[in-house]
């Protein structure tokens, strides 16, 4: 008997053996996909959000083990934070129990922004500027301590920020929301834009009009007006050398009676 005649009553024997107890034959595991972890790189401005979004990626790709997931976030940590917390990473080794949540709790210290820098950030925010309403509350928002709700002192803070006209209408509407109070406002901030734009059309609708009425374009041209007066003015005869300043000849005027030469008209000879 050849090997795999052996091996092949062999593995007749083992089914025969299972089939008589009811055992399922084993089944080859089916392989798991691997998601590969892809993390932007450390945002030193908002590192709560940062680690939100990278916790997100791990849930995803099924990663659980602290070091593997320590690991994923020290290679997205820019040069400057990495030698900042130096003495931290060069410490962690195997033996660390939980490298991952040391290392989010050192970041969220050294980088994150604590309850009081929050609150005066919410009560120094700049003015609305370009940004619809909605978007300067999203801003606000985004400033809140964990686990603080919005209340009536922050949406009057987001009041103070808009316009007068538009703050009137939305303080006497009383929102239950800064949601609802966003959405108004934008409301109003679209209806005071187009007006904005309709009366711009308007000037230049009658800024066009009037350059195209007569009279009210392009000034003459100056050389033309010199010529035109030029020509209107009387012309002495062509030759003629008196010149008349007044009543005299221009001889006796710049001469007197010593002149020797008199053009007429001249009125200089009757009233001497």
């Amino acid at each position: 008997m050849d090997r795999s005649e052996f091996d092949q009553r062999v593995a007749a024997a083992v089914a025969a053996a299972m089939a008589g107890m009811n055992v399922a034959p084993p089944v080859a595991a089916a392989p798991v996909a691997v998601v590969a972890v892809k993390l932007p790189d450390f945002w030193v401005a908002d590192p709560d959000m940062w680690f939100f979004q990278a916790e997100a990626s791990f849930r995803r790709s099924r990663i659980t083990t602290e070091r593997t997931m320590f690991d994923h976030v020290v290679m997205r940590l820019p040069e400057v934070v990495s030698m900042n917390l130096r003495a931290f990473l060069l410490a962690v080794t195997d033996e660390t129990a939980a490298p991952y949540t040391d290392l989010k709790a050192q970041l969220v210290s050294a980088y994150g922004k604590t309850r009081w820098q929050r609150a005066f950030a919410i009560l120094d925010h700049p003015e609305m500027g370009d940004r619809r309403p909605s978007r300067l509350m999203g801003d606000m928002l985004a400033l809140l301590p964990p686990g603080d709700r919005p209340d009536t002192l922050f949406m009057a803070v987001f009041l103070r920020r808009l316009p007068s006209s538009m703050r009137d209408h939305l303080a006497a509407a009383d929102h239950a929301t800064p949601q609802l109070m966003a959405a108004q406002a934008d409301l109003l901030w679209d209806s005071r834009t187009s007006q904005q734009v309709s009366s711009m059309d308007l000037n230049i609708d009658a800024l066009s009009s009037r350059s195209a009425s007569p009279g009210r374009g392009r000034s003459p041209d100056r050389r033309q007006q010199q010529k035109e007066t030029w020509k209107s003015r009387p012309q002495t005869p062509h030759g003629d050398r008196s010149r008349q300043d007044g009543q005299w000849c221009l001889n006796h005027k710049r001469y007197g009676k010593r002149t020797k030469n008199c053009f007429p008209p001249c009125a200089y000879r009757s009233e001497n």
